[in-house]
């Protein structure tokens, strides 16, 4: 079971890195290709989602991230070290400058660009250093502080070298990005604070040429981008990993967190599964103990009137779809009909002053319609298993052994033909568990439900990799179960398979 579980996970992360769709722009509500449209920060709120959210790695790490057991991001175990950039560097041509646009055979050179973002202070930096730095960029970018100022600022951050000093002038140039016009003379002294930084680090390797002003500001814009590639590429930090959460993914029984609300997997887990299982418990045990006596009833009446009307009434039933049933006995038994039955949720709007009994019978009647629309489809099929089971019973040289000696019908049947015959229906608890456990995504869609289903469809629809790799890994685990289940049980109705 466990390098089966291991597999479900590898063909799970795959197909959900394989799907169309890039689950930062569905987070950050944006279907476009990630441009951002007509918002000029949305590529960079989505790139710093991907960051957060370790989206920008490299799917073997994201893998084993995943499966733990030990955490590689910034808060993870400190035997790791992790970037405080982004890691996204796009290439792109730039046509020499004084060549027209477009013209053909035109000298171009190629730039690295990276998207402006926030970068936080190193974690070895210390908190009245960092409040020193914060002071000195602000000085630097004042317009009016005065050259005093800013060469004090400027030798407090060539002080405190590259590595320090880096993170807070580079927050100042993402602060800058949209208003590049107007801040024209801040981003060129922190350009040249950088500059000097760089060259005292030893890192020139490809430090951005200025770029040509224009009245627009594109010409500052195009330099800040080049300026963050330059420091992803060549000047960007690793830092060790604080240990604050040094274990993490599915060995360590981290399902991790939401990718939205940031709550954890496993805590809605509980609380969905708390709603899924008793109504699939009660469906599974309602179907079971009204499909045994229809399918033992219609094999003792085989070929008669009865038989072929339970038969019929029961291909009926299973042929109606689960949505179609739903909605009508929400329209019959709901406010709309009868007003018998409540037809949303599991509780009423009342039910914090409900008495203990008062709340008991209040789930109970919100139950009654999910649970019937979960259980006469399986009733349907259940009860054709069994009857196809005992008829080939019955059919055997020791049932008519047990006739010849005189035993009674009734005898021969549930003493001798039943036990045999209800081996195919325990093959069948493969298949309950998951459904106990994965819901009914239909079901608790027409019934508004809180459940597993609901969750998973939610979480597939916001492209949440945590909740997709929970809810699906989970279904695998009970259906590995549930075939565990079937042989045990197996082997305790059938000695015979213990001695096989």
């Amino acid at each position: 079971m466990i390098p089966t579980t291991l597999g479900i996970a590898v063909v799970i992360f795959g197909v959900y890195h394989a799907a169309p769709g890039d689950p930062a722009t569905v987070m950050m509500g944006d279907q476009s290709s990630g441009d951002g449209g007509a918002d000029g920060d949305a590529e960079g709120r989505i790139e710093a989602f991907r960051r957060k959210h370790g989206l920008d790695r490299s799917l073997f790490v994201q893998f084993c991230a995943y499966i733990g057991p030990f955490n590689p991001g910034p808060d993870g175990h400190p035997w790791f070290t992790s970037p405080r950039t982004e890691r996204k560097v796009v290439v792109v041509e730039v046509v020499a400058e004084g060549a027209a646009a477009g013209s053909e055979g035109a000298p171009a050179r190629r730039v690295e660009e990276g998207v402006p973002v926030a970068i936080e202070h190193l974690y070895e930096t210390p908190q009245p250093e960092r409040a020193a730095l914060d002071a000195a960029v602000q000085a630097l970018v004042d317009d009016r502080a005065g050259e005093e100022r800013w060469a004090a600022a400027q030798a407090t951050l060539v002080g405190a070298g590259f590595r320090r000093a880096a993170p807070p002038l580079f927050t100042a140039l993402h602060a800058r990005r949209l208003a590049a016009r107007a801040e024209r003379a801040a981003i060129a002294r922190v350009c040249a604070a950088l500059s000097e930084l760089a060259e005292r680090s030893g890192e020139l390797h490809g430090l951005p040429e200025p770029a040509p002003a224009t009245d627009d500001g594109e010409g500052e814009r195009q330099l800040l981008r080049r300026w963050f590639g330059w420091y992803y590429t060549h000047g960007g930090a690793r830092t060790q990993n604080t240990g604050e959460r040094p274990w993490g993914g599915l060995l360590a029984l981290d399902l991790g967190r939401e990718m939205q609300s940031g709550a954890p997997v496993a805590r809605e887990l509980g609380a969905r599964l708390a709603v899924t299982v008793p109504l699939s418990l009660a469906s599974v045990l309602l179907s079971y103990l009204l499909a045994l006596p229809l399918g033992v009833f219609s094999a003792r009446r085989q070929g008669r009137a009865l038989d072929g009307a339970v038969t019929t009434g029961l291909f009926l039933l299973y042929s109606v779809p689960t949505f179609w049933a739903g909605l009508m006995l929400s329209l019959l038994f709901g406010q709309t009909g009868l007003e018998w039955l409540p037809v949303i949720g599991l509780y009423d709007k009342d039910f914090a002053t409900f008495t203990a009994w008062q709340k008991v019978v209040d789930v109970a009647l919100h139950a009654v319609l999910p649970v019937l629309t979960l259980t006469y489809g399986s009733l349907a099929y259940l009860s054709r298993q069994m009857r196809a089971g005992l008829l080939e019973v019955i059919r055997q040289d020791y049932i008519r052994t047990a006739r010849a000696k005189g035993l009674s019908e009734d005898r021969v049947v549930y003493k001798h033909a039943l036990r045999n015959a209800v081996l195919p229906i325990l093959t069948l608890l493969a298949s309950i568990l998951p459904v106990l456990i994965g819901g009914s995504v239909i079901v608790e869609q027409v019934f508004d439900l809180p459940g597993m289903g609901s969750y998973a469809f939610e979480g597939l629809l916001r492209r949440d990799f945590s909740i997709v790799m929970a809810t699906t890994l989970l279904v695998g685990v009970m259906t590995q179960l549930g075939i565990l289940l079937s042989d045990v049980l197996y082997s305790i109705v059938d000695p015979r398979i213990r001695l096989a």
